[in-house]
């Protein structure tokens, strides 16, 4: 599909200058910290970048936020700008979306008993309508007129300026600038495909039954690609912070809960809702959370919740070389890239964050280092990733409005904790010891009697009697104290290989001088 032209030129003409000057900077500085007075002009950079994205309309505006969460392509700077976007647009003319709406289900007025003509919520791909549905009240969400057309036009302008990519920027940015926009083009109709919204919906309900979690019901029967019919749930907005407060809820508690059940989600579901900004978190009268917008869901495989933990399981121990090796293992970092130059960046970022252990880290300033690494480095961040950094980077700001000391690292340590996950890792790290220890065996055994032969030909007559075999003694106690620390302290699992290496060279000892 050609883009049409008067479209094409205007986008080329608001995003190519920008595009120009960000090729520049991370030709000539990547990899470098920026000066502050190269920082404010990054900052003024970004700040064009939204100012053209907020002006070119919904499509643009749902990239934005996408490149929002892409700290593999854009620096910091441009980052903090694009989170500014908002998706709140004014709503459109009533008698097309009745049109709509009827074109799907039939005449208005024998589908609903009433309907409210001025919608409850706007955003840039949908809207959302209060009526009554068999004497029930009903949220009824519909498209906004021609947004189909508008994604499929504003996509061919966008697949059109990706040819003129690689004129601008290296390889590496334009496969990743165009893995985003690819991958932006393909996902967006699932935003507007309601059916598969209202599959999430009762895949969820399902999933979260039991938890004070309230998951709007779906009406099939009138519910299409382009309307979704629901139960309507009223409660307080999240962010009304103070009017929580005058009811009688308690904020701190409520950022513990609200939290646990998202992370929760990551770690115990198939699919995690994946866009918990205020607006699509109320509170009940009961204290029940009820949760709305299905359209952004995320999912991690197996492989990837293992390697997730055992990342985190890396920064605890504070080691700068199983962390590379877990993003290697999660596909973020290019197999290419420099070890020691990033292994030395995450040193120095660890430094930089202090503490003792990761749960008395920020996680706001966590993510900030994290960006700053991931920009300067070849990262490649999988979709599934990004979702999920996007997730809890929403989460964390939402948590931190109801209570000033909530630190989401403590809540996702918790829930590894209780969930069995840093059990797994230690035993893995067990599993994995023993197999390198074993190996190490397999090798002595290899080479052990051409060094036998060589200390026979040494004076032993000192050595000899039942002091040697007493050291399989001592070696067996530390071997099993090793372990058991091993396995009750996954912060500091040093001091327990160090006694694993220390009783496996006493037996070693004693084997050769018997």
């Amino acid at each position: 599909m050609a883009p049409p032209l008067r479209r094409f030129i205007k986008v080329a003409y608001k995003l190519l200058p920008i595009l120009i000057v960000y090729a520049w900077y991370r030709r000539t500085h990547r990899g470098k910290e920026p000066t502050p007075k190269e920082a404010a002009r990054l900052s003024r950079q970004g700040r064009l970048l939204y100012e053209a994205l907020a002006s070119l309309g919904p499509a643009f505006i749902k990239l934005g936020q996408i490149l929002s969460s892409r700290p593999d392509i854009l620096p910091p700077q441009y980052i903090r700008e694009l989170e500014k976007l908002q998706d709140d647009v004014p709503p459109a003319d009533f008698s097309e979306t009745k049109r709509m709406i009827e074109e799907d289900l039939g005449p208005l007025e024998k589908v609903f008993e009433d309907f409210k003509p001025t919608p409850i919520a706007s955003a840039s791909l949908g809207q959302v309508y209060e009526a009554k549905y068999r004497g029930e009240r009903v949220a009824v969400k519909v498209n906004r007129p021609g947004v189909k057309r508008m994604i499929e036009q504003d996509g061919a302008v966008l697949k059109w300026l990706l040819r003129f990519l690689g004129l601008f920027v290296d390889k590496n940015v334009a496969y990743s600038i165009s893995s985003v926009v690819e991958d932006y083009l393909e996902h967006v109709d699932d935003e507007i495909d309601y059916l598969k919204e209202a599959s999430n919906m009762e895949m969820l309900a399902k999933e979260l039954r039991g938890q004070g979690v309230v998951v709007p019901r779906v009406f099939r029967e009138v519910t299409s690609h382009r309307v979704l019919v629901m139960s309507y749930h009223e409660g307080i907005k999240i962010s009304q912070v103070e009017e929580l407060r005058r009811v009688g809820v308690d904020t701190q508690r409520l950022a513990r809960k609200v939290s646990r059940l998202f992370i929760g989600m990551v770690l115990d579901k198939p699919i995690f809702h994946a866009d918990p900004h205020p607006g699509n978190i109320s509170i009940g009268q009961g204290g029940e959370i009820i949760l709305y917008d299905y359209g952004m869901v995320g999912s991690l495989d197996a492989h990837t919740k293992k390697h997730l933990v055992r990342l985190y399981a890396s920064f605890s121990l504070r080691d700068p070389k199983s962390i590379v090796d877990e993003l290697l293992e999660l596909g973020a970092l290019d197999p290419e890239a420099n070890r020691y130059v990033v292994e030395r960046g995450f040193e120095l970022a660890i430094r930089e964050l202090g503490g003792e252990s990761v749960a008395e880290w920020e996680f706001e300033r966590l993510m900030d280092l994290a960006n700053r690494l991931i920009y300067r480095f070849p990262f490649k961040l999988p979709r599934q990733l990004v979702l999920y950094m996007r997730m809890a980077g929403i989460l964390d700001g939402v948590c931190l409005k109801l209570d000033p000391e909530f630190n989401l690292l403590k809540i996702i340590v918790s829930l590894l904790t209780e969930k069995g996950y840093l059990d797994e890792v230690r035993m893995d790290n067990v599993r994995s010891f023993i197999s390198s220890m074993l190996e190490t065996i397999v090798l002595v055994n290899r080479v052990g009697p051409s060094l036998l032969r060589r200390l026979e030909a040494q004076d032993f007559t000192n050595h000899r009697g039942g002091r040697q075999s007493r050291m399989a003694v001592p070696s067996t106690f530390i071997f099993a104290a090793s372990l058991l620390y091993l396995h009750f302290n996954v912060h500091d699992q040093l001091p327990a290989y160090l006694g694993m290496v220390l009783a496996f060279i006493l037996l070693l000892y004693d084997a050769l001088k018997r």
